[in-house]
């Protein structure tokens, strides 16, 4: 295991903030003076969001409930909760649960498509003496602004349930939920059986020492790189064992009654792990694991009942930064303060001061805009009954997604074979990256060394969603139904192949050769419902006849089995033009790499390689990539992929999005 020794710097407040401040306490704006993050503030305070009207808010989530691609939020009371919808003028708020006797709900919550239909169902605990959990179905499409949720009680153990978080923390492949019985000090796992509006059964996994204060809080992540998922939270992380057993670390065993974070915010080897105050007074720190033991390093000295903390990459510089917030009452009052620290990957951190006098409890990081980067959902305990959304960097209009603007819809994945380098090592590094980038969409090249299953099952703790996949043209040829079943195991619509392997130039026997192997792959991979495609790489465009050998490919293949990936970089390389490409073949191309080439680098070569180095931050090399993009975007192109195969791979990466959410025509 890695070991990384690396001192965190927490600068002053007053060294890094900037916070105007209207006579009544409430802020208009905070900004770093170092970080470009600039926050746009709506508050239903101001009638810029509907009044949540619940009463004391305990909890909140951010999901697409109405999937529509835009994220909505939840705020529930201890009587009630509500969803606020999301649509191009704002949010609507529509009821969950109006209130009944009985129903008495507790900080936490997670959702999850309980009932397989498709749809995203809300989870919450009870703050009771039996112990009662309950999950709300989604009715999608049917909403209706005051008609309550179908209701089902699946859970009654112990008392009060404070936090709950759905995964697959058994490794049996699917998902179960985990919950405190905080009192008790006591963790539960529970299955969710085939009908979930039955009975959950449960089992206790761990119990923690009663001289010491209750846990609280959850976070979710590979802690010791066994390719299992840990629980993490009190204090502690638990590491599954077999069946139901469960073994319990110890992280800080005195700092329980806590919130709990994770990720890799010091790259390589380990995650680290930050514990908050939660319903106390006390440090924001960061352990850090070392030589088989847990360092605590402080990053705020005293958060006033800090219950809020999440990490994420809010500026989305590849790297992880943390959110975190106090409550206003119990708490600071009008000193209540909640923060973004801004990490670089190597454990230093800046800290921005959004907001000084708005209560921050169970408030969360997410995509509220649609526009594909952190935004903040605050919402406080007692004072006033109000929620804010602060946007990140306002909303850019029209985009949807990251990489996406007004003119370029995308949606834009990443290749994952960008980050070859960094997955070879390590896997869950590679994949938080992906996703601290915005990601959603990705095309796989391998699975480094794990199964289909576990590999899609690991990217789907991130988040990330695999889209296409490139196999070898020898795979294609000898065993496509193998391929097929791959790429099935893996969820993915597309299969593909990157490169024909040749000696000298490509020739016509060859092209033909690769036409009745494609044909052939494309009719097998049809009949289990994936895609087959092409992904081209220079050598092809051999003069032949009126065109090139690559037309000959193209001519040769049927279309109902055979689709094309236009790899932009090696279409300019030897000397083509994409956008005459793209409207000869309208009806080809579905997938799409999106890259540059540097200024200067000589055209017109049939070599299918370069030098790493001149593949250079979109925009920034010889490549018309408006006009290309708008090209692709005209004839149907599905989806897109930054593909960045340079040796500066995680600086440009950043750029290059900043770049496609800046385009215009």
């Amino acid at each position: 295991m890695v070991e990384k020794r690396v001192i965190v710097r927490c600068l002053s407040l007053a060294a890094v903030i900037t916070s105007l401040v209207l006579l009544t306490g409430e802020p208009v704006r905070a900004e770093s003076g170092t970080h470009g993050v600039k926050w746009t503030h709506l508050s239903s305070m101001k009638n810029e969001i509907p009044v949540p009207d619940v009463g004391r808010q305990v909890a909140t989530l951010i999901l697409d409930i109405d999937k529509d691609g835009v994220n909505d939020f939840v705020v529930a009371s201890y009587e009630k909760i509500a969803w606020f919808r999301r649509a191009d003028a704002g949010w609507t708020r529509y009821a969950v649960e109006n209130g009944v006797q009985g129903v008495r709900i507790e900080a936490g919550g997670d959702f999850l498509d309980i009932d397989g239909d498709g749809d995203l169902d809300i989870l919450e605990g009870a703050q009771s003496k039996v112990g009662v959990i309950w999950w709300w179905e989604n009715p999608c499409p049917d909403f209706q602004t005051d008609k309550p949720w179908k209701r089902h009680q699946v859970i009654a153990v112990g008392g009060t349930h404070h936090d709950q978080i759905f995964g697959d923390f058994d490794g049996d492949g699917q998902i179960e939920l985990a919950f405190w019985y905080n009192a008790g000090k006591q963790l539960f796992l529970a299955e969710i059986p085939a009908d979930p509006a039955q009975e959950w059964p449960v089992t206790q996994i761990a119990q923690l020492s009663a001289d010491k204060d209750r846990p609280e809080g959850f976070a979710k992540l590979d802690i010791n790189g066994d390719g299992k998922l840990d629980i993490i939270g009190g204090g502690h992380w638990f590491e599954h064992i077999e069946s139901k057993t469960f073994r319990t670390h110890a992280i800080d065993d005195d700092y329980r009654f806590t919130r709990s974070a994770a990720g890799d915010l010091i790259e390589g080897g380990r995650p680290e792990v930050g514990i908050g105050s939660g319903d106390s007074v006390g440090p924001l720190a960061l352990y850090e694991y070392q030589n088989g033991k847990w360092a605590k390093r402080v990053l705020i000295e005293q958060v006033d009942h800090g219950h809020t903390l999440h990490v994420g990459d809010i500026d989305a510089d590849g790297h992880l930064d943390i959110y975190t917030g106090e409550m206003y009452r119990p708490g600071s009052g009008d000193k209540c303060r909640h923060w973004v620290l801004y990490g670089d990957g190597k454990g230093r951190f800046e800290t921005q001061l959004i907001s000084t006098g708005i209560g921050c409890h169970e408030s969360r990081i997410g995509d509220l805009d649609g526009d594909g980067d952190l935004d903040i959902l605050q919402k406080d305990f007692q004072q006033e009954q109000r929620v804010d959304v602060w946007l990140n960097n306002g909303t850019r209009p029209g985009a949807r997604g990251v990489g996406t603007s007004a003119s370029f819809h995308g949606p834009v994945g990443l290749q994952l074979y960008s980050f070859r380098d960094i997955f070879k090592d390590n896997v869950p590094l590679g994949l938080q990256l992906t996703h601290n980038l915005g990601f959603v969409e990705v095309e796989l090249a391998g699975t480094y060394g794990l199964t289909p299953a576990q590999f899609r099952q690991r990217l789907g703790w991130y988040g990330l969603k695999p889209i296409a996949g490139h196999w070898s043209y020898e795979q294609w040829e000898t065993d496509p139904d193998s391929v097929v079943k791959e790429a099935k195991d893996l969820g993915m619509a597309y299969a593909g192949c990157a490169w024909i392997p040749h000696e000298g130039p490509f020739d016509e026997a060859l092209c033909r050769r690769t036409a009745a192997v494609f044909n052939h792959a494309g009719e097998v991979a049809a009949e289990q419902g994936i895609k087959f495609f092409y992904h081209n790489h220079g050598y092809e465009f051999v003069p032949h006849g009126n065109g090139t050998l690559f037309d000959l490919l193209v001519q040769l293949t049927k279309p109902e089995w055979v689709s094309f990936e236009m790899d932009v970089f090696w279409i300019v390389h030897p000397g083509q033009d994409p956008v005459q490409l793209l409207r000869r073949y309208p009806d080809r191309w579905t997938l799409f790499h999106i890259k540059d080439l540097k200024k200067g680098v000589a055209t017109g070569k049939l070599t299918g390689s370069e030098d790493v180095r001149n593949d250079v931050t979109l925009g920034t090399g010889q490549i018309d990539l408006p006009a290309v993009l708008r090209a692709a975007q005209e004839i149907g192109v599905k989806h897109y992929f930054i593909e960045d195969e340079s040796p500066t791979v995680t600086d440009q990466i950043p750029q290059s999005l900043k770049y496609l959410e800046g385009l215009a025509w």
